[in-house]
């Protein structure tokens, strides 16, 4: 059943080109957003399976290449799927962007990806991600010095700034464009707010009438409505990102309320995806982040991931979900 909504899903004839960068165009896209521990290969496999137009690396932080850590040259691996392939990096200074450039061109990335937006902490400390967005100026210097030093495209995703006193978001913008950015990207809160909060959906309106290089929006964007909604806005593209881990079939053109075997085929299908990438002893780990994304609206579902999140074996754990469903079934269908 899968396999034939995966063809149906994958149907999205262009009438009109709303989005270019570099050679890729798209007409509306559905683009899975950057997340730390969540948007590995699988996870993109997957969202591009369901629909998604393109996805982007985990973050990667520029030093873990220059100092070649494998887990940073893992994050940057090329999934079958990536096409284009979007490497996101992250970094406090342009000599640090510019150290990791010949790494990105090695994996021939097709587009890189300028984090200036994660919030967390441990990132914001070392003066990269949204704690950019102090420094408008800064900003120019490193989009400019990118820019002048590569051959694909880049892309820059950004916050509204530092906080509701900090609100840069316009001379960043405007600094983006002038460097020389093919596009850009904004989530719709401040670093304060972390993943809490947000801005009204008019202040992708007031950006896009900005915006001279194509414009995508981003954050708490959740469903078709929203969907629709937003593109009505102005904007070129929509970046979909923890709303994506708990509906990939938000991705869909033909899911909107997924039937529960659906939701059983698609779960299924992602964890052998993890499986196959990572091996068994690693895979089961992984699958175990999103146990609760598919189950939770289920009854019985909080009995079953307590008894899931204890087995660390893949075929027993694939047999108690597929018991779980087929007891459901007998109860409810």
């Amino acid at each position: 059943m899968l396999e034939i909504l995966i063809i149906i899903c994958k149907i999205n004839p262009f009438k009109e080109l709303f989005l270019k960068i570099g050679k890729f165009e798209y007409n509306k896209p559905l683009i899975l957003a950057p997340m730390a521990g969540a948007t590995d290969i699988p996870f993109r496999n997957l969202a591009y399976e369901l629909g998604a137009d393109f996805a982007v690396t985990e973050m990667i932080m520029a030093n873990s290449l220059i100092y070649k850590n494998p887990k940073g040259f893992q994050l940057m691996e090329r999934g079958k799927y990536d096409n284009p392939f979007i490497v996101q990096i992250a970094a406090s200074d342009t000599e640090t962007f510019l150290k990791a450039l010949p790494h990105v061109k090695d994996v021939g990335a097709d587009i890189l990806d300028l984090n200036m937006g994660c919030p967390a902490r441990k990132i914001v400390k070392k003066g990269a991600g949204s704690a950019l967005l102090r420094e408008p100026d800064k900003v120019y210097d490193i989009v400019k010095a990118v820019k002048d030093n590569i051959d694909i495209p880049l892309t820059v995703k950004i916050r509204l700034g530092w906080n509701n006193e900090e609100l840069t978001y316009k001379e960043v913008i405007k600094n983006i464009q002038n460097a020389g950015a093919d596009a850009f990207t904004v989530h719709r809160r401040t670093t304060s707010q972390a993943y809490k909060g947000f801005f009204d959906e008019d202040i992708f309106k007031e950006i896009a009438d900005m915006a001279t290089i194509p414009f995508i929006c981003n954050g708490e964007i959740n469903t078709k409505e929203d969907i629709a909604r937003v593109f009505k806005l102005g904007c070129d593209g929509i970046m979909i990102g923890r709303s994506a881990v708990k509906h990939p079939w938000i991705f869909s053109k033909d899911i909107n309320e997924p039937t529960i075997k659906e939701v059983y085929d698609i779960m299924k299908r992602h964890f052998k995806l993890i499986i196959e990438y990572y091996g068994e002893k690693t895979g089961i780990y992984k699958m175990k982040k999103f146990y609760g994304s598919y189950i939770k609206d289920i009854k019985g579902a909080k009995e079953l991931k307590f008894n899931l999140m204890r087995i660390n074996d893949y075929n027993k754990a694939m047999s108690m979900i597929d018991n779980f469903f087929d007891d459901y079934w007998s109860a409810y269908e």
